[in-house]
């Protein structure tokens, strides 16, 4: 339904509760807040399909910056490996860190350590997020009808 269309359906509805001329089957008053709800509605999807866009666009955002990071690494081998210098290959990811600031302290001293403690909380989050698209999945799974075998 158009906004002119909708309009002129809430002018109308209007006019006749004005008048007390309207269908008996139909009250202007259910008209005119069914006409408030679609708008409603209208509004709340317009608002998600926006923030669907940008949910969109930050997901591809994050793909590319972990495409560029694959991709340094892999940078950072092959120059290790064509010039035996490690040293050459570490620049690559050293460049890659420095620009934005992501450089590890420098008094940090145990790289295993070190991983240890900053990979704990994303792994503890990743897993949380495992869990809600497994949980997602089987509830899209149940709405569907679907079983699992052995159920």
């Amino acid at each position: 339904m158009t906004a002119l269309n909708k309009q002129a359906l809430r002018q109308t509805a209007e006019k006749a509760q004005e008048h007390g001329v309207f269908n008996m089957d139909i009250h202007s008053e259910t008209v005119l807040a069914l006409l408030d709800e679609l708008e409603a509605a209208e509004k709340r999807n317009a608002e998600l399909q926006s923030e669907n866009s940008y949910i969109r666009n930050r997901y591809k955002e994050l793909d590319l910056i972990i495409g560029k990071n694959i991709l340094v690494m892999q940078a950072a081998i092959i120059e290790w490996q064509a010039t035996g210098d490690a040293k050459n290959g570490l620049a690559w990811i050293y460049n890659t860190l420095f620009g934005p600031g992501e450089l590890p302290d420098e008094a940090e001293k145990d790289a295993q350590a070190y991983f240890d403690r900053k990979f704990a909380p994303i792994d503890e989050e990743l897993m949380a997020l495992h869990k809600w698209f497994w949980e997602q999945s089987e509830a899209e799974r149940a709405a569907a009808g679907i079983g699992v075998k052995g159920e």
